[in-house]
């Protein structure tokens, strides 16, 4: 069985059209030119790794990129962010961070919620597997700010 089941309801259908699209072939995975910040976020229970790399323009996520290892759920989630993130605001980057902690800690999503993030709904059923979803947050967000010269 899966991180979020083989049955054929709604998530595990989302589950099969947006992560394993990502994971096959994962979005802004090439590294920036010229980064104003990255970060590298690891998690060793699991062995999953991701780098995230960000430049800023006036309070925008101008460029990320994000290279991801280990399983289907970190690398798509990696690929997600970058594509919901770019061209966005620090303040949106923030926000969707926060709704996919809350998506994935099991409480109901908002209406407004974008698809690629509701795929991941399924992993609050499986504890173990939720830092997989949100490792490429983290290192966003510590990418972030490295770009700014804010210490951790």
């Amino acid at each position: 069985m899966s991180a979020v089941g083989e049955g054929a309801g709604p998530v595990e259908a989302l589950y099969r059209d947006v992560v394993l699209d990502h994971y096959r072939s994962p979005r802004n995975r090439r590294p920036l030119e010229h980064p104003d910040g990255f970060a590298l976020v690891d998690n060793p229970v699991c062995g999953d790794q991701v780098k995230v790399e960000v430049r800023l323009e006036g309070g925008r996520i101008a460029e990320v990129s994000a290279r991801s290892r280990g399983c289907s759920i970190a690398v798509a989630a990696g690929s997600v962010m970058t594509e919901l993130t770019r061209g966005g605001t620090l303040a949106q980057a923030s926000e969707l961070d926060r709704a996919t902690r809350a998506l994935v800690a099991g409480e109901e999503p908002r209406d407004e919620l974008d698809r690629r993030l509701l795929a991941f709904r399924g992993v609050s059923r499986f504890p173990s597997r939720r830092r997989c979803a949100l490792l490429a947050w983290e290192a966003l967000a510590e990418a972030v700010r490295a770009a700014r010269g804010e210490e951790g």
